[in-house]
């Protein structure tokens, strides 16, 4: 008996100049369950790039006057933003936004809901103790909580929708950053991540429910405001 493969994965390509698109092609499944095909406009999960996104974002509130890059995030979160290795030494948006911040991913970069920043950056794991902030690049995930809840407290919207207001809708993109923000038609098209064993790792809702658009802990309800 023949042993059953895993589909390949499938992939999107594209190249371009300064004019726009100059070929494209896609190949694979989007969804292998119903055998749809992928294209280059499916909707996928585009994890790290959407770093660049929010650092739109952050400029667009830097030009209004709500954010400063250059001023000690303290002030925007309420509470002493501090590497525990080097008290006095302030942690701005800049050095948020360009990985010099000395936070580093030794600690969860996804927050669960209900699960308060401060006592998470509380742990000295999150925290580079050999650098002070602006001394040392390092690339690190756990800078964009910090980056969104800066955004959350000077505008009180929540982040996926301050995204859509600033920047993906005056770009007139048909894009979110949670599915169940998301078009009917850009649902309908999504791309679903399978792991390497070939089974559905996110995005493939079966029962027809996004479920909790946010990380909920095992049991907690979902309630994002």
């Amino acid at each position: 008996m023949t042993p059953q493969r895993t589909p390949p994965p499938a992939y999107a390509w594209a190249t371009f100049d300064r004019a726009g698109l100059t070929a494209h092609g896609a190949s694979g499944l989007a969804d292998r369950a119903h055998r749809r095909a992928l294209t280059i406009d499916s909707p996928v999960r585009i994890a790290s790039i959407s770093k660049l996104t929010v650092a739109l974002g952050v400029m667009r509130l830097v030009e209004q006057g709500k954010l400063d890059l250059d001023r000690d995030v303290s002030d925007y979160l309420g509470w002493r933003l501090r590497n525990p290795a080097f008290p006095e030494r302030p942690i701005t948006l800049r050095l948020l936004l360009s990985h010099r911040s000395s936070l580093r991913d030794g600690i969860d970069y996804a927050i669960p809901l209900g699960t308060d920043l401060r006592a998470a950056l509380a742990a000295p794991a999150a925290f580079d103790a050999e650098h002070p902030p602006g001394a040392f690049f390092r690339y690190t995930n756990l800078n964009f909580p910090v980056i969104a809840t800066i955004m959350e407290s000077v505008t009180g919207e929540r982040f996926d929708r301050l995204m859509a207001r600033l920047v993906l809708q005056p770009l007139g993109l048909d894009a979110s950053f949670n599915w169940s923000t998301a078009s009917p038609t850009a649902l309908a098209r999504r791309a679903i991540l399978y792991g390497a064993d070939g089974h559905a790792i996110r995005d493939e809702f079966p029962s027809g429910e996004i479920g909790c658009p946010v990380l909920a802990p095992p049991g907690a309800p979902c309630a994002p405001a």
